[in-house]
């Protein structure tokens, strides 16, 4: 498929599952689904979400399943042209992932210059872990299609296997989420990345407070449940004040505003997309 082919398409995906009438309860689902293996291992969890991080994962992940000899040197070369890291942070992930059991490298057979990676049995376990998030909320809103129900029989390496060939694609084309709506780069680009944003959102939009006159979020009680500062979540009001997005109250309540709610929708809108359209084409 066309790279325009694939955005036009992509971004009508995007259109329809905003519209769809059970988008915001899949948006509540796809919260509390990752959040189970977030708050068993909250602070690996809080650097993996962070966005860079998360693509440096999906780089890696989307080279091993989609070419026979991946190689780290190309993956490198593509997150640093993609500004998701440095080449020094990129070692530090690389070397991290390594002593947590999650990679292992080794020499290329026919030429020592470079290396070859393998995701660990227990980096697959996670993964998918994190993935599930996605796909039950795709298959809830998809329920007529069988892929959904057939991915759920698959072994780790199977299911990831077909998302990230579909996946490597998107990569290829540019047209990752962050690409696609820039303006969600300053929420996801902390600690927890977009879990923290959809907590907010949680809070303020839950179903029970429906007649309440503004939309208001206790942001700073979140810190404690995502196992962030509450430094850091301060730091992100203060940004999200000066855009626009917040109002602050008091030193604890946070009016959420309808800028916030749309930016909210729209990225979540799109990481369905894009993961609808990797399945699609991994299939």
């Amino acid at each position: 498929m066309r790279v325009s082919s694939l955005k036009l398409a992509m971004c009508n995906t995007a259109q329809a599952l905003e519209r769809h009438k059970d988008f915001e309860s899949c948006m509540r689902a796809h919260y509390h689904v990752l959040l189970v293996p977030y708050s068993r291992r909250p602070f690996f969890y809080k650097s993996a979400l962070k966005y860079s991080r998360l693509m440096v994962s999906f780089a890696l992940l989307s080279q091993y399943f989609s070419t026979p000899l991946p190689l780290l040197a190309e993956v490198k070369a593509l997150c640093v042209t993609r500004k998701y890291c440095s080449k020094n942070s990129l070692e530090s992930i690389f070397l991290l992932f390594r002593a947590l059991g999650f990679m292992e490298v080794a020499p290329h057979p026919e030429d020592s210059r470079f290396r070859v990676y393998a995701p660990s049995d227990e980096a697959c376990r996670e993964a998918r872990l994190m993935l599930t998030a996605l796909t039950e909320s795709l298959a809830l809103l998809y329920p007529e299609r069988e892929v959904f129900r057939q991915m759920r029989d698959l072994d780790d390496r199977e299911f990831l296997a077909l998302y990230f060939k579909g996946f490597a694609m998107i990569l290829a084309a540019e047209l990752t989420v962050d690409v696609l709506l820039p303006e969600c780069y300053w929420l996801v680009k902390r600690d927890a990345g977009h879990l923290l944003m959809l907590a907010i959102y949680n809070d303020a939009f839950a179903p029970e407070n429906d007649r309440a006159t503004f939309r208001s979020s206790s942001y700073l009680a979140l810190a404690k449940q995502l196992s962030v500062s509450k430094t850091h979540i301060i730091r992100m009001v203060q940004e999200g004040v000066e855009k626009g997005y917040f109002k602050a109250h008091s030193k604890t309540r946070l009016e959420v505003l309808p800028p916030f709610a749309s930016l909210v929708k729209r990225f979540m809108a799109f990481s369905f997309a894009m993961g609808l359209h990797a399945i699609e084409m991994g299939a």
